[in-house]
């Protein structure tokens, strides 16, 4: 017979259960690591905790929150950008193990309000939808780089068009361009469209220069003849696993920037041993379509949100209608 128990710990500290814990998870990505929750914590603000299941003595399962207070309030957001980071199991943990109510039901405790991104494959939403937990269903694409002649069949024929046209337009690659640069790029995809960025352009600069200084984001941008930035994006590699973390351009810059540099960036990271691209998040109508044109295939994901008391969700809900109407997604 085991015995289940679950401890909070900081992950601002040394945490060898964290760590022994993320080692020992098939599916555990960088954005669960205590490097990368560390360093967004800062960013943002945050406490980074780690709420752990141990059977015995060895960490099983563990739910990372980003936490602050707001007023008489404890809340922990998701991990900005950082997709699938908000359920870490090992191999032999089940799904339906009752054990993991006792690890939800201590976030519940803690928290008055929850949100978590998770992957789609080992994580328990049936059990935290059995307690209450608002699961919405999102998407993501992902390419197979195995091999770059079938990766270039699988685009578009619009794609491949726009690809040989820019070709043609004298953009070059700049690898590694100045953080202002990328944020920049970021900023202007938003902003062209009269949409205020949902992470502002100042924070994202910050983060892009930490996250560089720690070796964890390579960058690449299109830059035309005279020397201006018409796409950019940044990327972490995690193993065979490539990330396209941020995004941006400025199609009055180039038309078609954006597509060639993804475009090239696939060639290269093919090359150096990458198997699997993702996108991150496919859910927002045009940038959808983007995405699509380069093949691959649908993937899902999950947010999952808590509420204590109930009627924090209906204020919630209300935010984010406002939120989604200014930027445009409604």
């Amino acid at each position: 017979m085991h015995t289940y128990t679950v401890q909070t710990v900081s992950l601002g500290e040394e945490s060898n259960s964290w760590d022994d814990l993320q080692a020992s998870a098939p599916d555990a990505t960088i954005f669960s690591s205590r490097s990368w929750l560390n360093l967004t914590a800062r960013q943002f603000g945050r406490e980074a905790l780690g709420i752990v299941l141990f059977r015995d003595d060895a960490p099983v399962a563990g739910i990372p929150l980003l936490t602050a207070r707001k007023k008489l309030l404890r809340v922990s957001t998701a991990v900005p950008i950082s997709l699938y980071s908000g359920w870490t199991s090992v191999q032999n943990m089940s799904l339906s193990d009752p054990s993991i109510d006792k690890l939800i039901e201590s976030i519940e405790r803690r928290c008055h309000v929850v949100s978590l991104t998770v992957a789609a494959e080992g994580t328990p939403l049936q059990q935290f939808r059995q307690r209450g937990w608002q699961v919405q269903q999102r998407h993501s694409r992902r390419i197979t780089l195995d091999d770059p002649g079938a990766t270039w069949d699988a685009y578009s024929q619009s794609l491949r068009r726009k690809i040989r046209r820019a070709d043609e337009s004298g953009l070059s690659i700049e690898q590694d361009p100045p953080v202002q640069v990328l944020a920049d790029c970021y900023g202007q995809s938003y902003q062209r469209h009269g949409i205020t960025p949902p992470i502002p352009q100042s924070t994202i600069e910050r983060w892009l220069a930490d996250l560089r200084r720690e070796t964890i984001i390579s960058s690449f941008a299109a830059i035309r003849a005279d020397g201006r930035c018409a796409a950019s994006r940044v990327l972490i590699r995690d193993g065979k696993h490539l990330f396209d973390w941020l995004a941006g351009a400025n199609p009055t810059l180039g038309a078609s920037a954006s597509h060639w540099l993804l475009h090239n960036i696939l060639e290269h990271y093919a090359g150096e041993g990458v198997r699997v691209f993702d996108f991150m998040g496919s859910n927002t109508p045009g940038v959808s379509d983007f995405k699509r044109s380069f093949g691959g295939r649908e993937t899902d994901y999950y947010e999952m949100e808590w509420y204590r008391p109930r009627l924090l969700k209906q204020v919630n809900m209300l935010r984010g209608r406002q939120l989604r109407r200014k930027r445009g997604l409604t």
